[in-house]
């Protein structure tokens, strides 16, 4: 039944309809009854049929949405974390390398402080001698005692 076409009149039977109509009234009345209900049957049915397989489209287009979503959010996760692990790993060896080249770097500064130290050392060890050497000329020895005067 169509949304447009009429629902028939409704019947109503009260008891004493049942006790005062005739037989073939009472029967004719129960036919109009069933042909209401049969009506209002047949378009809800049908609504809810309707309903039904629009819920369920819904429904469907819902899940096939967060699977979709599901699986492209677990997917570029995936993707995420290795960029991560890859970042890390790259890290990890960059460290490492500048720490073997300043270490490098500081055992060589150590290298040159240590040669500059000894360098030191030996200068001021012939500034030493060479003081003495001074001492030893003899005509030093002479200008020495004219400048205490």
């Amino acid at each position: 039944m169509t949304n447009e076409e009429p629902l028939p009149k409704k019947v109503r039977l009260s008891e004493t309809d049942f006790k005062v109509m005739a037989r073939d009234e009472l029967i004719l009345r129960w036919k109009q009854y069933e042909a209401y209900v049969q009506a209002l049957e047949g378009k809800y049915t049908d609504e809810l049929i309707l309903r039904w397989k629009q819920y369920e489209a819904y429904v469907q287009a819902l899940e096939g949405k967060y699977t979709d979503l599901n699986s492209n959010d677990v997917t570029s996760l995936t993707e995420s974390e290795e960029k991560l692990k890859q970042q890390q790993q790259e890290s990890a060896r960059r460290e490492n390398i500048l720490v073997m080249r300043l270490t490098t770097t500081k055992e060589q500064q150590m290298q040159e402080c240590t040669t500059q130290i000894q360098y030191l050392k030996q200068v001021q060890q012939l500034s030493v001698a060479q003081l003495r050497s001074t001492m030893v000329d003899p005509a030093i020895k002479l200008g020495f005692p004219k400048n205490e005067r």
